[in-house]
């Protein structure tokens, strides 16, 4: 296996500890607007890792729920705005992993279904963004995770192949993303659910202090 000359990393789940922030705004509307009530347990299982529209479809598929990805944009965006998206923190080792490859002079991306208006909110208030010398996200591509288009997108912009970029995933659907286009996959996830599923990446660890032990032996 060749030394890799990038590391891409997903955002949500990944780099920020945004699932149970984006469960605790979901959950409510879910409970008072249809009558659902999921735990976070579902959340993960359901939801954790795909888009908006996809999830809209899990809904009208398993709680036959009638709704539009319109409505549902308007009512989690003004949810996530009244909750704070600033006030969501770092994943343990974040921004020491991204120090790292910084001072390794490893050229580092982010591939997120996230919009920018979240990445700005969010790495930005932690003051990551400039750690990234590219930034793909939702206002990018055609097909989000977990069709390969994010990664070939940001292989191209860091003008390399694909098989010489390493991505960094907390879920099976970017999992699929990365594999689909050609690159190395490590997954990193505690909770048992995603961990199952991410049997198929390349490596599995529980946290990004174990995925820095990893990478530092494997970058070029």
């Amino acid at each position: 296996m060749n030394k890799f000359k990038a590391v891409f990393f997903d955002l949500d789940g990944t780099l920020i500890d945004s699932e149970y922030f984006y469960f605790q705004n979901w959950q409510p509307i879910l409970a008072e607007e249809f009558a659902v009530h999921i735990t976070f347990e579902d959340w993960i299982r359901h939801f954790a890792g795909h888009t908006l529209a996809f999830n809209v479809e899990t809904m009208r598929k398993i709680w036959n729920i009638d709704t539009t990805n319109e409505y549902m944009w308007k009512r989690t965006r003004a949810a996530y705005a009244q909750s704070d998206m600033r006030t969501i923190a770092l994943m343990p080792y974040a921004k020491e992993i991204l120090e790292h490859l910084k001072e390794q002079q490893v050229k580092i991306g982010l591939v997120t279904s996230s919009f920018m208006t979240t990445v700005d909110t969010v790495l930005g208030h932690h003051d990551l963004l400039s750690y990234f010398s590219l930034i793909v996200t939702r206002d990018d591509v055609q097909s989000p995770k977990p069709d390969p288009e994010p990664y070939l997108l940001a292989a191209e912009q860091a003008g390399l192949d694909p098989k010489d970029c390493v991505a960094i995933e907390d879920t099976i659907t970017g999992t699929k993303a990365a594999k689909a286009a050609g690159l190395y996959c490590v997954g990193v996830s505690k909770q048992p659910l995603e961990r199952e599923k991410l049997a198929v990446a390349d490596q599995l660890f529980t946290d990004l202090r174990e995925v820095w032990n990893y990478l530092k032996n494997n970058i070029s």
